[in-house]
């Protein structure tokens, strides 16, 4: 078919059938099945299809903003995650620390204790270390891994603890406290969790009950004692360990309105305070105090006597303790005593005692035949002197007795009434000293009064008027200032009689004699005169003796004299040399060597301060027979 038909047949139209020529029906046929289709060859269809597609630019911005999505999704994850794992990985509450130990323990004796610590928590505790804190009764020993931080606390150094584990380390040590006093153990674990930066701790304690004291202490007195009266407190100690315990110190709280009077030994601090130092095993003492308790009737008067080890800081670490009381009575018919112009308790060798004894009815009611009594005790008290008034003197029992026979003032002591008695005894002038053991001598009276009309309470001693004086005998001091111009250990120059415009040489002797205290912190200060030389050369070498160019002074500081230096001892000497040259003004004169020498020192047991004085020494020498009296006589 020529190309014309075939064009003319493919694009003419069919007005009849007012369609196309049939075809064959296809699913692209616009008609098919009633539902227009659309060609995959339509030009529109093709091109809407290729504008909706991304091109490469958009799929490239695409990939970025989903991989910043996935990003954002990680980091929020992460952070959910995170927080979920710092509010569950640890809890302060999961780290544990216990003791294990016996809750009670004997003073002195070994014992051990066991430091369990945990955690459970996910993370590791880092840096870990157990505070170990304790009383001071506590010492801990033999701790290899344990390092002192102070007198009550150690450090125990663990290191990292793992997350889910657990450990403990054992700690012994030894309790030195009194019987029932509570002392404790307190363990506090420190850590930083591995998820943090901050320090945290856990603690834990455990009381310990003490069954025994590592030292007896007893403090003993009387039950009553009487307004004014004298007591005395004896506290006795010993030490129960097998080891010696160090720097030992007892101390005592006194109850008001004591006044000591004396204590053997001397307190070594605040007048209540005794340093005992070492005390071995076994090893004990005893420290007596006397002195005069006032108070009203019926009042309680305590006291509280502690001993323990005293630590660098000045506190005590408790051994012992223990507590006494007394009750303050009050007689009806009282009696007392005083010295007649006496207001301290400090006598002296040659002194003579006149004692005033006073008593007094406080009653409603006459009280008859009184009898009053006074008992008199001291080694250096002269008894062949005593002198009574109205009374009688027992010499076996070295009492003083006065009786209604002898007294009428005494058959009947009306209510309120007061009377006196009279008596006096000297003190020896020559104390005897024989031994080291003849010091500190003290005179005590006691006076007591009684009458049958006093009553007995039921079931109670019968309460009687009493009083105690206790007088301090005061060391008696001997100086002596001595010259020489021939002597034994300084080599001395010079004419004798001395001449002038020449210099002879002297040695001067200080000599001490201390006879029944011991005496503290002496020295003996004297000057040259004018024209006298001082050489330096002194004897013994180890003497503290200064001289003063300036001043001409001189001063021996002669330091701690012991009691029956010069009787039992040796006497406490220096010798110095000095040189004099007489001029013309002093032709048959005697030349000044020294002036005045002045002795002072304090009294060791009476506290009161001793002033000697020698007057001043020239060269008239009765004391060196080269000299004489002649002799130390300027000639030209």
């Amino acid at each position: 078919m020529p190309l014309q038909d075939l064009n003319k047949d493919l694009y003419s139209f069919n007005k009849e059938k007012d369609s196309f020529h049939p075809h064959e029906k296809s699913q692209y046929d616009p008609t098919y099945g009633g539902v227009p289709v659309v060609s995959p060859f339509d030009e529109k269809v093709q091109w809407e299809k290729a504008r909706r597609q991304l091109n490469p630019f958009q799929k490239r911005i695409l990939r970025i903003a989903l991989a910043v999505l996935f990003l954002i999704i990680l980091i929020v994850g992460s952070f959910v995650y995170s927080t979920w794992w710092q509010n569950n990985a640890f809890h302060q509450d999961r780290v544990a620390i216990s003791f294990e130990g016996p809750s009670s323990a004997d003073s002195t004796q070994t014992v051990k204790y066991i430091i369990h610590y945990k955690n459970d928590n996910q993370v590791t505790l880092n840096n870990s270390e157990i505070i170990l804190s304790y009383s001071e009764n506590f010492q801990p020993i033999n701790n290899l891994n344990l390092k002192f931080l102070n007198s009550t606390s150690s450090r125990i150094f663990i290191g990292n603890i793992k997350p889910k584990s657990e450990g403990s380390v054992e700690v012994t040590g030894i309790f030195y406290a009194p019987k029932d006093a509570p002392v404790y153990l307190r363990g506090a674990i420190n850590f930083v969790p591995s998820n943090g930066k901050k320090q945290l701790s856990m603690e834990t304690q455990t009381s310990v009950n003490i069954t025994t004291a590592p030292v007896i202490l007893d403090v003993s007195a009387p039950a009553q004692v009487m307004d004014g009266d004298r007591l005395e407190y004896v506290i006795d100690y010993k030490n129960l360990d097998l080891r010696r315990l160090s720097n030992v110190q007892i101390r005592v709280d006194f109850p008001e309105g004591f006044q000591m009077s004396d204590s053997q030994p001397t307190p070594s601090q605040n007048g209540s305070y005794w340093t005992i130092g070492d005390l071995d095993s076994t090893q004990g003492g005893k420290i007596r105090i006397s002195g005069m308790m006032h108070g009203t009737d019926g009042q309680s008067k305590k006291i509280t006597v502690s001993l323990g080890q005293l630590e660098d800081n000045g506190q005590l670490a408790l051994f012992n303790k223990r507590e006494m009381s007394m009750q303050i009575v009050l007689p009806i018919l009282t009696v007392g005593q005083s010295l007649d112009n006496s207001v301290s308790d400090v006598v002296n060798a040659g002194d003579v005692l006149k004692y005033t004894v006073t008593y007094h009815n406080s009653s409603t009611v006459a009280l008859r035949n009184a009898i009053v009594a006074v008992e008199l005790q001291g080694k250096v008290l002269d008894f062949s002197e005593i002198k009574v008034e109205n009374g009688s003197f027992d010499g076996l029992k070295n009492t003083i007795t006065w009786k209604a026979s002898d007294l009428s003032a005494l058959i009947s002591i009306n209510p309120n009434d007061t009377g006196k008695l009279h008596f006096s005894i000297p003190v020896k002038s020559i104390i005897p000293v024989e031994s080291s053991n003849d010091k500190n001598f003290v005179i005590k009276t006691i006076a007591q009064i009684d009458s049958p009309d006093i009553p007995t309470p039921i079931n109670a001693n019968k309460i009687i008027g009493r009083n105690t004086l206790q007088l301090k005998l005061a060391s008696k001091v001997i100086l002596s200032t001595l010259g020489f111009f021939t002597d034994v250990q300084i080599k001395n120059y010079g004419l004798i009689p001395i001449r002038v415009g020449k210099e002879t040489l002297f040695a001067i002797h200080w000599s001490l004699v201390n006879i029944s205290n011991d005496m503290v912190n002496t020295r003996v200060v004297s000057s040259l005169p004018s024209g006298t030389r001082w050489t330096g050369v002194t004897y013994p070498s180890n003497e503290k003796v200064s001289y003063n160019p300036q001043a001409n002074q001189l001063i021996w500081d002669a330091g701690n004299i012991t009691a029956g230096t010069g009787t039992i001892l040796p006497p406490k000497e220096v010798e110095f040399q000095i040189g004099v040259t007489p001029q013309e003004n002093q032709i048959d004169q005697a030349v000044k060597l020294i002036n005045n020498s002045i002795f002072t020192g304090s009294d060791a047991f009476t506290g009161k301060d001793v002033i000697v004085e020698n007057p001043e020494k020239n060269t008239q020498l009765r004391e060196d027979p080269t000299v004489g009296y002649l002799g130390g006589k300027a000639v030209k």
